[in-house]
């Protein structure tokens, strides 16, 4: 994962020139976000993820983004991740 978050800093860079803070940021914000999506589908062997998730997942990533949260967006996103699953196994009981 290391790899393509560089791979995806370099194409960021080349497209628009060297990053600030926000791009760099979004990138990061990107890369948990994938990174949640997938192992979400790993755990639960769906793919595409629960949609209740993925909203959740998304908007999540949305404040990460905006930089309303300046919180690890890997920690955010797997504890949000985690957290609708928790939701989703309660309610189903």
């Amino acid at each position: 994962m290391v790899m393509a978050t560089k791979q995806a800093r370099a194409l960021v860079d080349e497209l628009c020139g060297l990053p600030d803070e926000a791009a760099v940021r979004t990138v990061d914000v990107l890369h948990a976000h994938a990174a949640a999506l997938a192992w979400v589908g790993e755990t639960t062997g769906s793919r595409p993820v629960p949609k209740r998730v993925a909203a959740r997942l998304e908007a999540a990533a949305a404040l990460l983004r905006s930089g309303t949260d300046s919180r690890d967006p890997a920690a955010v996103l797997i504890g949000e991740a985690v957290a609708a699953l928790a939701e989703g196994s309660s309610s189903a009981a």
